[in-house]
């Protein structure tokens, strides 16, 4: 969910790329970052980290203020679908717990596989900036994070099967 405030911080390193005549591969080399990942900053569909932030604010020479952005941070989980699809794939082909400790060790592997880009790409959403709270008002939301419902069902079916090889129930 993106709003229309035009004090978002994608919109302002949108803005700010454009000024200084940066390229999109310029900013995401600068940052250590895949070119995807950058323009899903500037497309307000993830939301850069800390330590992110104060190298755009080194970048564009600006306050380590997270760049004048405004409270709740917003971030939404963007996964792509064939990421997910290949979850569902995975999760559909798996075996039950057999006792047969070889098959269901590979079994849970591919699990994890598949699994790890889509936790890593939802932990960076969920991940906390480096804020002093005791400097904000009290009763702010501090950060805002919207999830994708289809991949939360995912994971949790991913975990139950990882959980069910394991024989864990």
């Amino acid at each position: 969910m993106i709003s229309k405030n035009p004090n978002e911080l994608h919109r302002k390193i949108l803005k700010l790329r454009k000024i200084h005549n940066y390229t999109q591969q310029y900013v995401a080399d600068y940052l250590e970052v895949d070119k995807s990942t950058y323009a899903h900053y500037e497309a307000g569909r993830r939301t850069p980290n800390v330590i992110k932030l104060r190298k755009l604010a080194e970048l564009y020479d600006l306050e380590d203020e997270l760049l004048g952005s405004t409270f709740p941070i917003e971030a939404s989980t963007e996964y792509p679908k064939e990421m997910l699809d290949n979850l569902q794939k995975v999760i559909d082909e798996c075996t039950t717990y057999s006792g047969d400790y070889e098959s269901e060790k590979v079994e849970f592997e591919k699990l994890r596989e598949a699994l790890k880009p889509i936790l890593q790409l939802r932990n960076e959403a969920l991940d906390f900036p480096d804020i002093n709270i005791n400097m904000l008002p009290t009763n702010i939301t501090v950060k805002r994070v919207y999830l994708n419902m289809r991949a939360e069902a995912l994971i949790k079916k991913c975990l139950d099967k990882q959980i069910e090889l394991m024989n864990w129930k």
